[in-house]
């Protein structure tokens, strides 16, 4: 399963999570110390979002997998793609902070591409307007 991060929601949540990881840092359930990132997390749909602190009462920046995002899509689309992508029990990986900011530097997507063993972060960089030409 193929799931899409869009480049625009990310670079603001790379924003928010750049002024914030000098802060500290939460850990991942089972007390895992990542360092600076993102979560990829598979619950009520498939999102990213910041390792960074959160102030007392404040709700995290979530970005939605365009495949897998319960706020837009019909519950049997999405469910189909979160358990595609996660299986039926809910998950969170460590997506390391260089991984987003290449894609942000590079005003591109993040594709990660899940299956039952692996899963593989990539993103690319769009042609410019002279390149896509040759």
């Amino acid at each position: 399963m193929r799931l899409t991060f869009a480049y625009a929601p990310l670079r603001d949540l790379l924003i928010s999570a750049e002024a914030r990881w000098p802060k500290g840092l939460r850990e991942r359930w089972g007390g895992e110390d990542d360092g600076p990132g993102f979560w990829l997390v598979g619950d009520e749909g498939v999102y990213l979002m910041s390792n960074a602190l959160l102030n007392e009462g404040e709700k995290p920046i979530v970005v939605y997998a365009d495949e897998c995002n319960p706020k837009t899509m019909p519950f049997d689309d999405w469910w189909s793609a979160k358990q595609a992508s996660f299986g039926g029990d809910d998950g969170v990986e460590f997506i390391d902070a260089a991984c987003v900011r290449r894609a942000v530097k590079d005003e591109s997507p993040v594709l990660i591409e899940m299956t039952a063993e692996s899963m593989e972060v990539f993103s690319f960089a769009p042609p410019s307007g002279k390149d896509a030409r040759k």
